[in-house]
């Protein structure tokens, strides 16, 4: 045990014999107080060594302590005062420095973040006289310096911004209705208007690729808003019915006979699929997937659902007119997308049943075994190659950008927004 040193090393003088000395008389006598106060010294000294105690040990210095004040200094002290203001003198000292080292940092770290005008730290501190060393009781005996500190504000969270569909709907068009958009729009802000609502509502029109009406409001409304407002503006148009515009997901069935009647519409899909599929729900129009359907005994269409969770319902089949036909999931693909067996446009060579064509010559064979009669270069141009688009039958090469054929479906493909 590691115990506390004596503040003092005892002092044994000569005014009279140690009472540890041995003494025939059991009880010895001191000549005067302050040798009687000498050997009560010495007897605490001793206690402190034999105890095993680490509290009580430091006690009884703390003892000695007073009887060396009284000796040495000719008074008594208040230990347990002196010490405590001491202590507290230091712990002051300690928080200021602290104080004043948090203040270099955070200012530090400020100045790295400057360009963050939004929050401001302001960090008052005491200073400390570091220069010459002070005693416990000079720093006590300081007065006592309050220290403001200002609280940083928490950097407020933007509002999320709200999607675009927060203020979209899809009208679902009757067959073969033809729509100017912007006479579209303009006619139902005139609605709005009459029936005492305030401002344009529609800040856009647009017809998707499956002849849809897609109405976007301005941002003092919203789609939900729109659909409340239904009776105002649905009369307006031929529109089956309207709800909010959402992401659907898409499934094609595949050898749906193409004569039975309502094929041109596949309006019937809307009640056959639910009344014998669960009670699954189609939204959106159907549409065949070809657009020579007309022309097959059985092709394939296009369904869709409001969710992905209601389509893997569906499961791998589906009942359409009494027959079990196979499904699978719709990948949309984007119609400027070339293919690499015909060098058409809409598909993939994994889809593919056209003529093949090279994407060099136009000829009807692989691009990769295009082979010049020349030199011997091999499924790759040459200078004695003479590029010839199988697709515009430009001389040029069928992946060029400059083919009027690809710029036609560009133009198309930017005037929908979705679609649904």
């Amino acid at each position: 045990m590691n115990k506390r040193p004596a503040l003092f090393s005892p002092v044994y003088d000569r005014t009279g014999r140690n009472p540890f000395q041995k003494n025939d008389s059991d009880k010895p006598t001191a000549k005067d107080p302050e040798q009687a106060i000498q050997w009560a010294r010495n007897l605490i000294l001793q206690a402190s060594i034999m105890t095993n105690s680490y509290e009580e040990q430091n006690k009884l210095l703390e003892l000695l302590d007073v009887f060396r004040d009284y000796t040495e200094k000719g008074r008594v002290t208040n230990q347990i005062s002196d010490k405590l203001s001491a202590k507290l003198a230091f712990h002051s000292a300690t928080l200021a420095n602290a104080s004043e080292k948090a203040a270099k940092t955070l200012k530090k770290a400020t100045a790295t973040v400057a360009g963050q005008n939004n929050q401001t730290v302001a960090v008052a501190t005491t200073t400390t006289n570091t220069n010459a060393p002070q005693s416990y009781a000079t720093i006590a005996a300081q007065p006592s310096k309050n220290a403001t500190w200002t609280t940083v504000a928490p950097k407020k969270k933007p509002t999320p911004k709200k999607l675009i569909t927060h203020y979209q709907i899809v009208a679902t068009l009757e067959e073969n209705q033809t729509i100017n958009p912007l006479q579209a729009r303009n006619k139902i802000n005139e609605a709005f208007q009459k029936a005492g609502i305030a401002g344009p509502v529609i800040q856009l029109a647009a017809l998707s690729k499956r002849n849809n009406l897609i109405l976007t409001t301005t941002s003092g409304y919203s789609g939900e808003f729109l659909l409340q407002q239904s009776n105002i503006w649905m009369d307006l148009f031929n529109i089956k019915h309207a709800q909010p515009l959402e992401s659907w997901t898409k499934v094609i069935v595949h050898n749906v006979p193409t004569t039975f009647e309502g094929a041109d519409t596949l309006e019937i899909l809307r009640t056959e699929i639910p009344t014998y599929n669960k009670g699954l729900q189609i939204v959106g129009n159907s549409y065949w997937l070809t657009k020579d359907w007309k022309n097959k005994q059985n092709s394939s269409i296009v369904i869709a659902f409001k969710t992905e969770a209601e389509a893997k319902k569906l499961g791998a089949r589906i009942i359409i007119l009494g027959e079990s036909l196979r499904t699978e999931k719709y990948r949309s693909i984007p119609a400027t997308t070339q293919c690499d067996n015909c060098q058409g446009f809409g598909h993939t060579k994994l889809k593919c049943r056209n003529q093949t064509a090279c994407q060099l010559c136009a000829g009807t064979h692989p691009t990769s075994q295009h082979k010049c009669s020349t030199c011997t270069t091999s499924g790759k141009p040459c200078i004695h190659t003479l590029p010839k688009c199988s697709n515009c039958k430009e001389p040029h090469f069928a992946n060029s950008r400059d083919c009027e054929v690809l710029a036609a479906i560009t133009n198309k493909e930017n005037q929908y927004t979705t679609e649904c």
